[in-house]
């Protein structure tokens, strides 16, 4: 029987998880032939890392990539890969207890009904447990005796006025412990009746007292709605949750507008860059429980490098060692499909650049500190067009790129190139590069109208000074909710380790800002396309306004003259990112606190 010949569209993680995946047989050789296709030089897609040779070897990253504790499948497959890349002891990222290490310091933002944003810090314990171990998952029902369980420490644990203010849930937590679920909901009913009676001016002044309310609030009417909905039994369908809003739904259940839109409820629409009407209760509902009952070790574990060095890069070797063939360069620009309609026939793929020597293939890692990394730009010696496309300016990243294509585009066939195609391109791209297809298929075309995809922003600042010296006296932090359109923050200053700085140059912090890109005007938007080129200097500009009106009348950090210049909005982002650690840290202005670079990253627009 001949080997099917399987060509992979694009180089995001959902694509080599295929790979891995397929290739996982130890005699896959015998049955299949893997390719992978993808666009400019590096894999990984929006979780890509490059590494800035120009400027200390910079890990330079789209936004903040963390893995959570609950990511069974995917510390299970990151395992494998690194027993399997057999890095020698000491090497660096030798083995992925050296590629992740566990954080337990979350600090949720709440903005005051006066504008003021004041800290919420939540200090995850460590299990005994280690992610990627399987195992079975609790159901709703201990899902929630462990909630009830826990909001009653939380109350023990408060101080005098704020356990006065709320009853005692011993009733509630022995009905749980009887799955007497008629019993807990009329208990829960009054409960949550009597909870409406604080005077609310007091949930201003009292920050103690708010969070008990909050907390409470919130788990009684996801409680409700939990048992309303029959998802205590078999088969725990949340996802039939998922055609109403989050925050709608938990509304619908009795929880107060303070806390529909507090810190806890901010960050479940943050952590996916989601606005209102966004994330649907199921799929919010069981993840928050998800990611707080079942994390495994540490609820959030961080790269201790790029995600490019930490996870591309030893997929990369792993699969190539296994014989998988990757193809740089190769911007996928339509799928055509047979008369019939029932099979893809046609490929067409953009040559974006010729290599000097095809046979050997493009090699495109480049070695830092002894770790395999991907760079930031091309390695333009092993191109044709190497000098011209630095010269340019332009990335072949970018869906707007002004770079033309060296040669005539590549059509692969089917029967010919491939007998079976893995389209793992992102969902915003299916409406140009697929238009056969979702016509052929309307469940495919109603899944990607239904599932919008969101442009995001990120920036990363190198500062002299060392958190304290910013002001932030609190442990190195995940921050989250804080004001739009950057609303998350963490201290990524573990990184540096593996930059390379001249002495004397050295910065002592890194931090890494990210968020959503502020709603566009409807005129700016080309009608059925992306976003043009000028747009997004608009939207950015925008962005730029917004935060430097965020940070009036707040501390100011001076800022050089960055490498290649400074622009009017990385000044705005500096002293916005000033005023969250002042803030939310409780110090004062910090002396000679200058960024040493920053660089502003912007999504290709999917």
């Amino acid at each position: 029987m001949a080997k099917q010949r399987i060509a992979i569209l694009g180089g995001g993680i959902s694509a080599l998880t295929t790979a891995f995946e397929i290739t996982n047989d130890p005699s896959w050789r015998e049955d299949y032939e893997v390719t992978v296709y993808q666009l400019g030089w590096r894999l990984g897609g929006k979780c890509a890392s490059g590494r800035n040779a120009e400027h200390h070897q910079r890990i330079e990253e789209h936004g903040l990539h963390i893995f959570l504790g609950f990511y069974d499948n995917a510390f299970r497959m990151i395992k494998e890969c690194y027993r399997e890349l057999g890095r020698p002891p000491g090497a660096p990222l030798a083995t992925w207890q050296d590629a992740f290490k566990p954080h337990d310091y979350i600090v949720l933002t709440e903005k005051l009904a006066s504008g003021k944003y004041v800290p919420w810090a939540l200090d995850f314990p460590r299990t005994s447990q280690e992610p990627g171990t399987g195992g079975v998952l609790p159901s709703p029902w201990a899902a929630i005796e462990m909630l009830v369980g826990w909001l009653r420490r939380l109350i023990s644990e408060s101080d005098e006025h704020a356990k006065s203010a709320v009853w005692q849930l011993e009733e509630v937590h022995d009905a749980c412990k009887l799955r007497d679920h008629l019993k807990v909901m009329e208990l829960l009913v009054e409960a949550h009746h009597l909870l409406k009676t604080i005077d609310q001016d007091a949930l201003e002044e009292d920050l103690s007292l708010r969070r008990i309310f909050v907390s409470v609030d919130l788990a009684m009417a996801a409680i409700k709605g939990l048992i309303a909905n029959r998802l205590i039994f078999p088969p725990y369908d949340f996802f039939k949750l998922d055609a109403v809003d989050f925050r709608d739904w938990l509304r619908s259940y009795g929880a107060h507008e303070i806390s529909v839109n507090s810190a806890y409820i901010n960050g479940v629409y943050d952590i996916g860059f989601s606005r209102q009407g966004e994330v649907g209760a199921g799929t919010a509902i069981s993840g928050t429980m998800r990611m707080v009952f079942t994390y495994k070790g540490a609820v959030m574990w961080k790269m201790q490098a790029g995600m490019g060095d930490t996870i591309f890069g030893p997929f990369y070797e792993v699969l190539t060692r296994r014989g998988v063939r990757f193809e740089f360069f190769q911007r996928v620009d339509s799928l055509e499909l047979s008369a019939d309609g029932s099979r893809v026939a046609r490929v067409v793929v953009g040559q974006q650049a010729t290599l000097k020597d095809p046979a050997s293939g493009y090699q495109p890692l480049v070695t830092v500190k002894d770790l395999p990394c991907w760079p930031s730009e091309p390695s333009y010696d092993q191109l044709v067009q190497g000098e011209a496309l630095r010269d340019s300016g332009e990335s072949l990243e970018d869906w707007w790129t002004r770079w033309q294509d060296p040669a005539p585009p590549r059509v692969l066939q089917d029967g010919v190139d491939f007998d079976r195609v893995i389209l793992g391109c992102s969902l915003a791209t299916l409406p140009y590069i697929a238009k056969d297809l979702l016509a052929a298929s309307p469940p495919l075309a109603e899944m990607v109208a239904a599932l919008g995809t969101r442009q995001s922003q990120a920036v990363q600042l190198w500062f002299a000074p060392d958190l304290a010296g910013l002001g932030w006296k609190l442990p190195s932090p995940v921050l989250d909710g804080y004001a739009e359109p950057l609303d998350t923050w963490a201290d990524m200053t573990h990184l540096l380790a593996h930059e390379v700085w001249e002495p004397g140059q050295v910065p002592h912090n890194l931090a890494y800002l990210c968020g959503g890109l502020l709603q566009v005007s409807p005129h700016l938007r080309q009608e059925g396309g992306p976003l043009p080129r000028a747009d997004l200097v608009e939207v950015n500009d925008a962005g730029a306004q917004r935060i430097e009106a965020d940070a009036g009348g707040a501390a100011r950090v001076q800022q050089p003259r960055a490498q290649g210049g400074a622009t009017a909005g990385g000044e705005a982002v500096v002293r916005a990112y000033a005023r969250a650690i002042l803030a939310s840290g409780g110090a004062q202005q910090p002396a000679g606190a200058q960024p040493l670079d920053q660089r502003i990253h912007r999504a290709r627009g999917a």
